[in-house]
């Protein structure tokens, strides 16, 4: 346990052909990015902190989580970037023919996606569905009576957090989608629109370009979420090392 939460301590590979054996044998799976943002909001509220922890799979995704990992239990981790994981399963599915609903993002965004899917990706061809996530709340049920219908392998969920934590684990029971998962802005990511710098990633900078790329928006947010990760990541250590003690 890593600040509450059971990281996942595989590398995106593993994680896949869990999916992939969880899937065959008809389970269902939930994904949830864990990330210093996502540990600053479960901090402040407990019902966003049990939310975040009600996830079949908590992913490291960034090298917060995966340096807090090793300096607090000594493991050496792989960060699992939501964005990049979410590719892979896409083209996992091109191979196998699974089934992928995209939920959220305007409606231009999801054309984009629809597009880049029926020319790089044939195997999804009639294996995909789309629904924008600007829908009225009262019009929440017939979008999970759409989801239910299609009955996706995966589900593709591109809300803001803690909005797509809320739908996933409200909904999960309801939606006969077999993976489901939480995706932010990845969307944008798949169509090219949003590039990360694999430099960035391993040096764990690539909040600091986000920053730099839209300061009104996020230096704020970084700002607070880094300080309080610096101070969740202290105490951290010094209760392992009291438990450590007392054992």
């Amino acid at each position: 346990m890593l600040f509450g939460y059971n990281v996942y301590l595989k590398n995106r590979n593993h994680l896949i052909e869990e999916l992939k054996q969880r899937i065959a044998e008809g389970q269902t799976s939930t994904i949830i990015s864990l990330n210093t943002l996502k540990l600053h909001q479960g901090s402040k509220n407990k019902e966003l902190r049990d939310l975040f922890q009600a996830g079949t799979y908590t992913i490291p995704d960034g090298q917060s989580i995966v340096f807090a990992e090793y300096l607090v239990h000594g493991n050496k981790i792989s960060s699992i970037s939501g964005a990049e994981l979410m590719v892979e399963l896409i083209k996992e599915s091109d191979k196998e023919g699974h089934r992928i609903f995209f939920l959220g993002s305007p409606e231009a965004l999801l054309g984009k996606v629809k597009d880049k899917i029926g020319r790089e990706y044939p195997g999804l061809t009639n294996k995909v569905c789309f629904q924008h996530g600007y829908y009225a709340k009262e019009n929440e049920a017939e979008v999970i009576e759409k989801i239910a219908a299609f009955r996706p392998d995966f589900l593709f969920v591109a809300f803001g957090s803690p909005r797509k934590e809320e739908f996933i684990v409200k909904y999960s029971s309801m939606l006969h989608a077999k993976v489901i998962m939480g995706v932010g802005g990845s969307f944008e990511y798949f169509v090219g629109d949003v590039k990360l710098d694999q430099l960035s990633k391993k040096l764990g900078l690539r909040w600091f370009i986000r920053t730099l790329q839209d300061p009104r928006r996020l230096a704020k947010r970084y700002a607070v979420c880094n300080t309080y990760f610096l101070f969740a990541l202290l105490r951290e250590i010094f209760k392992n090392r009291i438990l450590h003690i007392k054992a």
